[in-house]
């Protein structure tokens, strides 16, 4: 375990800007349940996201919930669907959003000291009463954020669905892996909580377009 920043209050603590990403990462490490996480300002770092998808994949294999909020019109990483998954989650996009933060397990929570400065120190918040007011926070920009758009290979395997096409002949038609297809169609699946193909075809009618 890091060693123990300035205490600000009751179980908050102060991480120094340069043991924030360990910090971030050991935290993660320790996720049993849920992770959700809040972008105020996000660009992709490609390398970090290499870098960050082994344990991303061990999370994913354990069964912890990934939820993601970003700015619309932020960049998605260039993986594929399988590892957008690990990676995003079930993911929104928020018009603008009043900080970065991550809560893991609902028990501690992770954000800048100054919103204004996402890169510098940031605050571990234990509190019960305050993790609960972060999570709020987050739910409440959850709620009024729209689904991720669809992109080019998502909504041709909207399309295709739609024909009654099974993965394998959609593989052929976009000059996939049928692994890539079956993986995206879960990521649908699970963003606008559809049960079955035809539900998710229902539900997507319109926006193929």
């Amino acid at each position: 375990m890091l060693a123990p920043g300035r205490v600000e209050g009751p179980q908050v603590r102060r991480v120094p800007s340069r043991l924030v990403a360990a910090r971030g990462r050991e935290l993660l490490s320790g996720a049993r349940r849920e992770h959700l996480g809040m972008y105020a300002a996000m660009s992709v770092d490609e390398e970090a996201v290499r870098r960050a998808l082994p344990a991303a994949r061990e999370r994913h294999l354990r069964g912890v919930v990934l939820r993601t909020l970003a700015p619309v019109g932020a960049a998605t990483p260039r993986v594929e669907a399988a590892d957008l998954a690990v990676i995003d989650g079930d993911h929104r996009r928020a018009a603008t959003l009043p900080t970065s933060l991550n809560i893991v397990d609902r028990r501690v929570a992770l954000l800048p000291a100054d919103p204004s400065d996402p890169d510098g120190d940031h605050l571990e918040v234990w509190a019960p009463a305050l993790v609960a007011g972060l999570l709020a926070m987050f739910e409440r920009h959850w709620t009024v954020a729209a689904p991720a758009e669809l992109s080019a290979r998502e909504r041709a395997v909207v399309e295709f669905l739609a024909e009654g096409c099974t993965d394998a002949v959609v593989a052929r038609r976009l000059g996939v892996s049928e692994r890539t297809v079956t993986a995206t169609v879960r990521v649908l699946l699970d963003r606008y909580g559809a049960r079955s193909r035809f539900q998710l075809a229902l539900a997507l009618a319109g926006r193929t377009s």
